[in-house]
């Protein structure tokens, strides 16, 4: 018997993908989170038909996340990308992180081992903070909830309805942030509960409202998204036949002990934030039993420090730098030049100075080694955007994955690093080719891995980040 199961392992090993083994044996050789993020990537390609191999890549992918730098993700409103904090933003707002890839693992194992999923995810720890008002970013887990939602929804069959709404429940109580409040909402609507469920999770929500955590940044970020999510849930449950107006009774409670506490200075929202519900309102039934908030009345007990923003391109080389940019583009905003014009001599003659310079720069002038990373990856990325096919572009190319190669991620931290190489890497159109191929001969087990990643399971574009300055 033990022969027959050996013999059969052999067969199931024979029949896997030499170039999935290759790509699987090589994630585990990099740091955590990359290692996490490579392993989801392929289990979740399709390129994986052994189920237990790919049950052993996600189980594997969700411990590695552990390790993660960055323990969930977090966003701002309003932060200028050429600036420290829009750079820590465009970080902060990629997936690498272990809340982030924890989640996916069980999303994908949901299929086909639907009480291992929940299981998993049940260990997820969430550890979310307040923010502060001298900081722009605050948590976002928008997906957490968004997945608790879709496992209580599919993982039970329907004769354990009930054991799917205590599991739903249970883990919506770990909400407690004002940015958590519209995922909640928002999850309650996906779960799509009967009339008696939604009756019993609108008392739900409005105990998770009441309870939340004092917060002034989150609070700035998220109220007019609250606002409208919590107006959808009222939308929807009333379709269901549930009477009454009870979660925008419990908004309008909610909104009013917040608008009175401590705000930003540099908040705006707060001062939108009655017309918004009042008008929500409106919408509902102009003649419902709810009285508007009158903004008058509700003033906040004090001001808190604005959030710091540190701008970039304020030292001489990186602003000349910046101005050469701008110029080969043709201007900051609206479209750059014409392709006729970028494909003249003159233009790429100038294209091709600017890279080196760009590739000499050291950055030592600027505060900090993120700082120079960024803004010196910011000026090779916006250089390829524009740059039509030629010997020029293929150098530029070579130079910016070498740049990346010999970037330090420790001091520059993993996932700031990561947006530029994932963006690098999912390039579409006629660069596409030569960017993975610099990358996989770029000796970098990260970059080297992500492109053979992206040639058998390719992104789509899903990996790419936006917001960077020049786009």
């Amino acid at each position: 018997m033990i022969a027959a199961a050996v013999a059969a392992t052999a067969g199931a090993g024979a029949r896997r993908d030499p170039r999935i083994e290759s790509l699987v044996a090589d994630a585990m050789t990099i740091p955590s989170e990359f290692a996490s993020e490579a392993l989801l990537r392929i289990a979740g390609a399709g390129v994986v038909s052994e189920r237990e191999w790919r049950r052993e890549m996600l189980e594997t992918a969700y411990m590695r996340a552990y390790a993660a730098q960055e323990p969930y993700r977090r966003t701002s409103v309003g932060i200028p990308p050429d600036s420290r904090q829009g750079a820590m933003t465009i970080a902060a707002e990629s997936t690498l992180n272990r809340v982030s890839l924890q989640v996916r693992a069980t999303q994908l194992l949901a299929a086909d081992y639907p009480a291992r999923a929940r299981e998993l995810f049940e260990w997820i720890e969430l550890n979310t903070e307040a923010a502060t008002c001298d900081d722009p970013l605050v948590p976002a887990l928008d997906e957490y909830f968004g997945a608790l939602s879709a496992l209580a929804r599919t993982t039970f069959d329907r004769a354990h309805r009930d054991d799917a709404t205590q599991f739903f429940e249970l883990y919506l109580w770990r909400a407690h942030l004002p940015t958590d409040m519209p995922s909640v909402a928002r999850a309650i609507q996906r779960f799509r509960p009967d009339e008696g469920e939604a009756t019993h999770l609108e008392m739900v929500y409005r105990m998770i409202l009441e309870r939340g955590l004092d917060d002034a940044r989150g609070f700035s970020t998220a109220t007019l998204d609250i606002v409208l999510r919590a107006g959808e849930l009222q939308a929807a449950d009333r379709d269901l036949g549930v009477p009454g107006w009870f979660v925008m009774d419990a908004l309008r409670a909610y909104l009013v002990r917040r608008l009175a506490e401590p705000r930003c200075v540099d908040s705006v929202t707060e001062s939108l934030t009655p017309a918004a519900f009042n008008d929500t309102m409106r919408g509902l039934d102009p003649f419902a039993d709810v009285k508007p908030i009158d903004a008058k009345a509700v003033a906040p007990s004090r001001y808190l420090a604005p959030a710091r923003v540190d701008p970039y391109w304020r030292t001489p080389e990186a602003r000349r730098l910046h101005d050469a940019l701008i110029d080969l583009r043709g201007g900051q905003n609206g479209p750059p030049k014409p392709l006729k014009d970028r494909q003249t001599d003159d233009w790429r003659h100038g294209a091709e100075r600017f890279i080196v310079d760009v590739d000499h720069w050291t950055g030592r002038s600027e505060a900090t080694e993120r700082d120079a990373f960024y803004q010196k990856a910011v000026l090779f990325t916006g250089i390829l955007d524009l740059m039509p096919a030629s010997d020029v572009r293929s150098l530029g190319v070579r130079t910016f994955v070498d740049f990346l190669r010999h970037a330090d991620m420790e001091r520059t931290r993993r996932n700031l690093w990561f947006v530029f190489a994932s963006r690098l890497a999912s390039t579409r159109g006629d660069m596409r080719r030569e960017a993975l191929a610099a990358m996989e001969r770029s000796g970098h087990p990260i970059l080297s891995l992500y492109a053979r990643i992206e040639q058998i399971a390719p992104s789509g574009g899903r990996t790419r980040p936006s917001g960077l300055p020049f786009e």
